[in-house]
């Protein structure tokens, strides 16, 4: 690894003539700048230009949340992940992207944009970044926008290296207030247990998993919180789903052009949430879990959940839970702002089934 990163940066630094050493007067000037040290989302503490005026950012999550805290506009390049949904982030070029994802970049392209900093989440080749492009002077920042116990701290530093504190805050507290209200109307709740199902068949969330806060924040019970050890997250046993007995069963979905592991702004069609809600009913032997006889299930798209660190998708789930205990949340409601106030976008309706709105 390290001769490989090594070959990389020198292939880099010759094919685009650019030295990884500056002038004496240009460290003159870099000294005089105005700079703010922060701490990441792994506990580093990263020095950075203030404000940040040009960055890069891989992951859907981070790029919701910086446009959140109004600083989308010194964003210059996303991954393709990103860039894919053309209706929702058709200001970035799919063709001049920073890399397919936060796992696979294009370091080329990262130094030839020359971002003051490239923003990548904790879950993507951070590290491999950080040794690549320190030659460059290219700080690298770890916001995992999935992450929902860091959310404070993630916009808060967003808010902080952009000079957007206030937007920041305002956006902080609205969703800060919802959790606040869970915890309050919840507190001693005895906890209804829930099998989560990602987008392929039998795929679950684990502790560790970017899901799986998401899930604990809204006083569910997974299933596999614990005796875990031998669940093949990927893939679990049907039959360990049957004998844990869920309450509740929440299924993601998205649509099928979708690439991999990523949702779009617009929803999956009512098609693709039947057959996923047929699926699962006519599992074999799943009829007698009590979620199936109840028709406790829920569905909700791999775009929609992820808002604001996840904290959209824990507003649902808590609702779909104890629907009765928390009579003035309304994610319904949660969802429109998050769309239309902190994104700017037209709500969307589509994202979100109950099992009974699916019979068809």
């Amino acid at each position: 690894m390290k001769k490989r990163l090594a070959a990389l940066t020198l292939a880099l630094v010759m094919s685009l003539g650019i030295s990884a050493f500056c002038t004496a007067e240009e460290t003159e000037q870099t000294e005089a700048a105005e700079t703010i040290t922060l701490t990441d989302n792994v506990g580093r503490e990263v020095e950075l230009p203030y404000p940040v005026e040009t960055a890069v950012s891989a992951l859907r999550y981070n790029n919701e949340l910086i446009r959140a805290c109004g600083a989308i506009d010194k964003v210059i390049a996303v991954d393709l992940n990103t860039a894919q949904d053309r209706e929702y982030w058709g200001m970035y070029d799919p063709e001049n992207v920073i890399g397919k994802s936060q796992r696979e970049l294009d370091y080329e392209k990262i130094v030839e944009l020359d971002p003051q900093v490239v923003i990548l989440p904790a879950n993507g080749a951070y590290e491999e970044a950080i040794e690549t492009l320190e030659p460059f002077g290219i700080p690298v920042f770890v916001i995992s926008g999935y992450d929902t116990a860091d959310f404070e701290n993630q916009v808060s530093n967003i808010g902080k290296m952009f000079g957007t504190e206030e937007e920041a805050q305002e956006f902080f507290q609205y969703f800060n207030e919802k959790l606040e209200y869970i915890d309050t109307q919840l507190e001693g709740v005895e906890k209804r247990s829930v099998y989560m199902e990602a987008t392929t068949p039998y795929s679950t969330i684990l502790p560790g998993d970017p899901m799986y806060d998401m899930v604990e924040y809204a006083y569910a019970d997974n299933i596999f919180s614990i005796d875990y050890e031998n669940i093949n997250a990927s893939e679990v046993d049907p039959e360990e789903v049957i004998t844990r007995n869920p309450d509740v069963i929440i299924k993601l979905v998205t649509p099928a052009e979708a690439l991999s592991g990523t949702g779009l702004y617009e929803p999956p069609t009512l098609e693709e949430f039947r057959t996923a809600y047929e699926d699962i009913v006519t599992r074999a032997g799943w009829d007698g879990i009590t979620a199936v006889q109840n028709d406790d299930i829920y569905f909700m798209t791999q775009f929609s959940h992820g808002g604001a660190g996840k904290l959209v998708g824990t507003c649902y789930i808590a609702k779909m839970l104890y629907p009765d205990l928390l009579p003035d949340l309304d994610p319904e409601e949660v969802f429109r702002a998050w769309m239309e106030d902190f994104q700017g976008f037209k709500n969307v309706d589509g994202h979100f089934y109950s099992g009974t709105e699916l019979h068809g």
